[in-house]
């Protein structure tokens, strides 16, 4: 950059030079700034610099000062123009704090050919392009600011606008400057938008993604607030995360919260050191989240029967509803919250056809496995204190006579559980001798998408392929259990759920299925029991407390009175014990 500066600084000097033994000639000739731009927010307007001549010109300096607390020059340039076409050998163009300088010689090196701009009227000399940096509310009124020749002052030497002509330069009042000024207008910027994509997802077991899309002209989006409802008895949100535009800008920081009725997400770009200035350009269909749900009711048809009609759930952009303090949908541009056009959509819950296949699958604790009637029976939660490990078990059944020759599983579960390994051990797969077994753990709550558990199985995966598969079975049978750690934190007397989700990565970045392979196809649509681990108070022992209420004292002398004269029952015979002897009697 020193450099650069250094050779910049050198050429202007080289040029200022030749100047110098120029005096000033004849007839009246101009320089004008051309084109008119009208922006909104921190748009970016292009303007020409143009001359008019009488004689042919060997060179020109342009110095044009501008009003940096309204605008910014980002670019200046020559491309196109006259100095170009006639091969000028030394363009310097310089962008400073509060102006531009554009030194040029049409021959300044050897061997000295004599090239010049022949003489004409508005010949394009450069060009520079403005840009908006103020960001007005809306409803005020446009801000006009100009752009003016400047001689004197800009740069080092400081540099006066001039031709060159015949060895002399050309400058005020011979050169008329600025005889047609242009001006920027710079208005408010339109509302940003926001639209909620309308989705759908089979009603059974689909999971539908609706795209949250920004239009933003105002200029670069440093972050922004989404809060959308939705109808807590006809979906579930599952899951948010950023859209392509937002990973694309790379953010630093997000906030996301599922509520049963809704969700909200804030996203701000650049929340970490250095600091370097992330943004989501402007533009128009940005995609910046997805908001992803399934369908609380099943609708479902038989093949031949009447197709019911699909549910539409309306989803709802809104304010000051969600959160403490409660938050509003917002964009950030330039340090200012805009409050855009909310756009909002729907999700439809398609019917689904059943499907010929039978194929169920089932979790819950290890002792589920043959238990007949299992529609009629479902498994009992299974139960640990905070802090514990439990098992948690997979099962399947198939009455109808499909063997399974493989699956894929996809499982959601509380993040105040922790996955920690997965085994076939005991069960039909690995008396089988299942080939293939892969599994992937996403245990980690802040990456957008929940704890996640994918699982693929292959029985016959290795030569010489002699087709092993697993029974159908009316009642279930294991296909393998998870050992996880229930958190230190997860409250007493709560229940966290564990249930097959399809679309889901793990730890991947492939969306994955529920899907059963018979036949040598993939099944998907059957049916699917999730279950759940109960948090227990952990059991304590208190010498004395014979009826088990936590309290030593009368009542439990009476209890043991009870016991011993009247056959009352006792829960914890060691505690009635109170002398601790190995007796329970009056002592």
């Amino acid at each position: 950059m020193k450099q650069n500066t250094l050779r910049k600084c050198s050429s202007l000097l080289v040029f200022t030079a030749v100047l110098a033994f120029a005096g000033l000639v004849g007839a009246q000739q101009s320089m004008d700034i051309v084109g008119a731009g009208a922006v909104a927010g921190t748009g970016s307007a292009n303007f020409g610099i143009e001359m008019t001549t009488t004689a042919p010109v060997e060179g020109y300096v342009v110095a044009v000062s501008y009003n940096n607390a309204v605008v910014a020059i980002t670019s200046v340039s020559t491309t196109g123009s006259v100095a170009e076409s006639n091969g000028a050998e030394l363009i310097v163009p310089e962008i400073l704090a509060s102006g531009f300088t554009i030194g040029v010689v049409l021959d300044a090196a050897a061997p000295f050919l004599g090239q010049t701009i022949p003489a004409g009227a508005s010949q394009n000399i450069g060009s520079f392009t403005a840009q908006s940096i103020i960001l007005l509310p809306q409803g005020d009124p446009p801000v006009v600011t100009g752009f003016s020749f400047l001689d004197g002052t800009l740069n080092n030497p400081p540099l006066d606008n001039i031709l060159v002509q015949g060895g002399l330069s050309v400058g005020a009042p011979s050169l008329d400057l600025n005889g047609n000024p242009s001006a920027m207008s710079i208005a408010p910027p339109p509302p940003a938008g926001l639209e909620i994509v309308s989705t759908s997802a089979d009603s059974t077991n689909g999971t539908g993604c609706a795209q949250i899309l920004l239009d933003n002209d105002a200029g670069g989006t440093q972050g922004y607030v989404l809060a959308i409802s939705h109808d807590q008895n006809a979906l579930d949100l599952v899951s948010i995360s950023v859209g392509a535009a937002t990973l694309a800008a790379g953010h630093e920081f997000q906030a996301i919260n599922i509520l049963p009725n809704g969700g909200t997400l804030g996203v701000v770009l650049d929340f970490l050191a250095p600091f370097g200035g992330q943004v989501i350009a402007a533009g128009q269909n940005l995609h910046i989240a997805n908001f992803c749900y399934t369908c609380d009711d099943d609708i479902e048809y038989t093949a031949g029967s009447p197709v019911p009609p699909a549910l539409v759930t309306d989803l709802t952009f809104v304010d000051n509803v969600f959160g403490s303090p409660p938050l509003a949908n917002v964009v950030v541009v330039g340090g200012l919250s805009i409050n855009p056009d909310l756009t909002n959509g729907t999700f439809t819950c398609l019917p689904h056809e059943n499907e010929l296949f039978d194929t169920k699958w089932y979790c819950g604790p290890r002792d589920y496995e043959g238990t007949s009637n299992p529609d009629l029976n479902p498994a009992l939660p299974i139960e640990g204190t905070a802090g514990s490990d439990v098992e948690i078990c997979f099962f399947y059944t198939d009455a109808d006579g499909d063997n399974l020759q493989g699956l894929q599983m996809a499982v959601c579960f509380d993040c105040n559980l922790t996955f920690n390994d997965f085994d076939i051990a005991g069960s039909i797969f690995d008396a089988v001798g299942a080939e293939f077994v892969n599994f992937n753990i996403d245990n980690n709550p802040n990456d957008g998408d929940g704890c996640e558990f994918v699982l693929g199985i292959l029985l016959d995966a290795l030569p010489p392929f002699d087709g092993q598969s697993v029974p159908p079975t009316a009642v279930p049978l294991l296909i393998g259990c998870v050992s996880a750690t229930i958190s230190p934190n997860a409250p007493c007397d709560s229940c966290l759920d564990v249930y097959f989700c399809d679309g889901i990565n793990g730890a991947g970045n492939v969306a994955i299925e529920n899907v059963a392979i018979i036949d040598f196809e993939s099944i998907q649509g059957f049916a699917t029991v999730g279950c759940q681990v109960c948090v227990v108070p952990e059991d304590t022992f208190r010498r004395g407390d014979c009826n088990s209420d936590d309290k030593v004292d009368l009542a439990d002398a009476a209890k043991i009175l009870g016991w011993q004269f009247q056959g009352e029952p006792i829960d914890c015979p060691d505690a009635c014990d109170a002398n601790d002897d190995g007796k329970i009697n009056l002592a």
